[in-house]
């Protein structure tokens, strides 16, 4: 309480208010009781009884104006954290920070007379922008606290009271309130001016803490940010990804069970190879290898789009070809596609899709006679490459693609 004391002392306002008394009664005392002092040919101007003469009131007129001070009225801004006590009613436990509105005494009201009982801290400010940024602290509804470096709260806005559910945090230790900064170093914040930043968890909801070292005033300032919200999102986004990444794996198995078997591949070309790599998980792109009679039929497709649009195309295709190699037995590649386009557009155009979309698939389909060893090829837009005897044939497509375009 002395430093409070000491502090309204040393005020600006006080110590013009005293110097301005003391001015005025010394001057008037010395005229009173000493004239001669104003006499400049006196050789002894008693400088002790005069200087003596100034201090006395001077010192007086300190003392009234701390008494007057020294009491804390209702509707002031406060430029104290402190532990309050209404000497109307005797009662304590009232706490005050710094840029607050004092408030009455909810049982004396209008004879409230407050008093520090003990301060926390002083401000040695009085300009707007302190009251300002302490007003802002005050009715911010994020949590804000201001701590030592041992971790003892010197002060907490009410949203940091709301979030503990506890109406006095002053002087409660954050690292027990807050077990996830438990191993943090204040000291080393302090020193350093560091910034550190942490997620909790409390009472349901999810928190971004701030805390920061403040070398000036040897104390840690916490800062907290609700992030709920946010993180309620995250976990959606990521439940929604993991949805979607099981339904892929899935088309991608029944994709991979539309696909020749290995068996059939190695019954008909025993010395075969395959390079399939899609861009992602289920593809565009399909091959398709049976037997119709002596007619060994190899088609390799890319169909429009990637992903899952162009998985569903593939498998149409798949579909297509099942339906007129192995139900109709045609096993001219010709004839073949231009079923398949013909078949492909009714498809598309009958479920009411927009003649307009591009949708269909560039192909490469060959029949090889087992008996007379002829190859037939047809293509749309996808050529045929062949390597005989160490040369490279290339048998060009039809620049007409299968489906509407």
């Amino acid at each position: 309480m002395i430093t409070y004391y000491i502090h309204l002392a040393f005020q600006k306002k006080t110590l013009i208010r005293s110097l301005r008394v003391a001015l005025l009664v010394g001057i008037v005392l010395n005229l009173i009781n000493t004239p001669e002092l104003f006499n400049l040919s006196t050789a002894d101007l008693r400088i002790g009884k005069v200087l003596l003469t100034f201090l006395v009131p001077f010192l007086v007129s300190t003392y009234s104006s701390v008494l007057s001070n020294k009491t804390i009225k209702p509707g002031a801004i406060s430029n104290l954290d402190a532990l309050l006590k209404c000497n109307s009613c005797k009662k304590t436990n009232f706490h005050i920070h710094i840029g607050q509105e004092v408030e009455e005494c909810p049982t004396c009201k209008e004879k409230t007379n407050w008093n520090p009982l003990k301060v926390f801290t002083l401000s040695n400010s009085e300009n707007d922008l302190l009251k300002s940024l302490a007003l802002f602290a005050r009715y911010n509804p994020m949590p804000l606290f201001r701590t030592t470096v041992k971790g003892t709260i010197l002060g907490a806005n009410p949203a940091s009271e709301q979030l503990f559910t506890d109406d006095n945090l002053v002087n409660q230790n954050i690292k027990e309130l807050i077990p996830e900064i438990k191993n943090i170093d204040f000291e080393e914040l302090i020193s350093g001016e560091k910034l550190k930043e942490i997620v909790i968890e409390k009472s349901g909801r999810h928190f971004n803490l701030f805390l920061r070292g403040v070398p000036a005033l040897h104390s840690i300032h916490v800062y907290g940010n609700d992030i709920t919200e946010i993180v309620n999102a995250e976990l959606k986004i990521k439940q929604q990804a993991h949805e979607i990444r099981q339904s892929i794996q899935y088309a991608w198995r029944i994709q991979q069970a539309m696909l020749p078997a290995n068996e059939i591949l190695n019954q008909l070309f025993p010395n075969n190879f395959i390079f399939y790599r899609p861009r992602n998980t289920v593809s565009g792109d399909f091959y398709w290898v049976n037997q119709i009679g002596k007619h060994k039929i190899i088609a390799v497709a890319d169909c429009t789009g990637h992903g899952v649009p162009g998985a569903f195309m593939s498998m149409m295709g798949i579909s297509l070809l099942n339906e007129i190699i192995l139900r109709e037995k045609i096993n001219h590649p010709a004839e073949i596609l231009n079923k398949l386009r013909e078949r492909l557009i009714h498809s598309l155009t009958n479920k009411g899709i927009d003649g307009n979309v591009s949708d269909g698939m560039d192909i490469s389909l060959i029949s090889i006679d087992s008996e007379s060893n002829l190859l037939r090829f047809a293509g749309a837009y996808n050529p045929l490459y062949i390597v005989r005897n160490s040369e490279l044939l290339f048998l060009e497509a039809d620049r007409m693609p299968i489906g509407q375009f």
